[in-house]
């Protein structure tokens, strides 16, 4: 008889439910079961794939389809061919594949089980490249970071190699649009590294939790003061759009120095894909990163900061709800009551 499992499901446009029928993960030689502790709720992505908004250039899936790319879990479980991986070791975004019976899978962690797979010895068993799960997708984590924690290591990790990959260094002056778990992730290691953040949201209480938990002196309420008044043109380096919005990148180009910077981060939506560039200031560079790029490379610098509690995990998350809470979830965040949730299967 064929196991299931229970996982947060995206049944159509707006509807979003947990599902007790879905079809466990079947190991292959080379992989290992993991049971999911927690998986972290993303504000953006999790979001758009409920409302139906992320294209399938981005990894959206048929309706109906599993929600989630930000699990923990423990492996519990080792197939027959399985050499460097062990009981008990801890994983972020575990594999998953592209569909559980009448599932799709958009990242679909947000499950009780996933896999993890031996690529090392997928490697030295001469499997082909084009047979193995994509490579950084799935990484080992230490044991000393909780569950919970560890479910908001995904988001640091991409706010960390953002900033590398937009080239940001100490004494830059940065303008960040978006006082969500992410702007508040970029910000805080700019912070760490040297860099000097201003951090512009329309909310007042993140803005303060952000000077609170992040040392983020320079905050912009847009809702009270217009950017203009705190802000000179040509001053930042770089310009920053964590939300998602192409009139914010317009609006971000005025701020740039010559030879800064625009730095789209935010996920675009679909009915949001076009850009003016003809408005974006002269001699002035757009580096798009809607996508993640080489996250996982910077596992052992994130670890390590948080060990010296320069990043403090729970700084970014405000709750933590059993799975079978998604509804309340959904509403905490699309009334932006809180800052992130993370999902328990335990």
């Amino acid at each position: 008889m064929e196991k299931v499992m229970k996982g947060v499901v995206a049944v159509k446009t707006g509807e979003v439910v947990l599902k007790n029928d879905i079809p466990m993960p079947v190991l292959k030689d080379y992989e290992c079961l993991v049971k999911v502790h927690t998986c972290g709720f993303c504000n953006g992505t999790d979001m758009q794939i409920i409302h139906g908004t992320l294209t399938a250039d981005e990894g959206m899936m048929p309706f109906p389809t599993l929600l989630g790319h930000e699990a923990v879990g423990e492996v519990i479980q080792i197939g027959n061919k399985v050499r460097h991986i062990a009981l008990g070791d801890r994983f972020i975004r575990p594999d998953t594949p592209k569909w559980y019976g009448k599932y799709s899978c958009t990242f679909g962690t947000m499950a009780e089980y996933a896999v993890a797979t031996d690529r090392k010895a997928m490697i030295e068993d001469g499997i082909p490249e084009e047979q193995m799960p994509d490579e950084g997708k799935c990484e080992r984590i230490p044991s000393d970071i909780s569950y919970e924690d560890a479910a908001v290591m995904l988001s640091l990790l991409e706010c960390i190699s953002a900033v590398h990959n937009f080239g940001l260094k100490k004494d830059m002056d940065v303008l960040i649009y978006g006082a969500g778990p992410m702007g508040m992730g970029v910000a805080n290691y700019l912070q760490v590294i040297g860099a000097h953040v201003v951090l512009v949201d329309g909310i007042q209480k993140r803005l303060d939790y952000a000077k609170k938990y992040f040392g983020i002196e320079q905050t912009v309420n847009i809702q009270v003061r217009k950017l203009s008044e705190c802000c000179a043109p040509k001053s930042f380096d770089a310009v920053m759009d964590i939300v998602g919005d192409t009139g914010i990148l317009l609006e971000g180009t005025n701020y740039l120095k010559q030879g800064g910077t625009l730095c789209s981060m935010g996920v675009l939506k679909e009915s949001d894909a076009m850009l003016n560039l003809l408005k974006l200031q002269n001699n002035t560079k757009l580096h798009m990163l809607n996508l993640p790029y080489r996250r996982m490379d910077y596992m052992d610098e994130l670890v390590k900061l948080i060990r010296e509690e320069k990043i403090v995990p729970k700084h970014y998350y405000s709750h933590v709800l059993p799975a079978e809470k998604i509804s309340e979830c959904v509403q905490l965040i699309r009334n932006k009551d809180a800052l992130k949730v993370v999902l328990s299967f335990d």
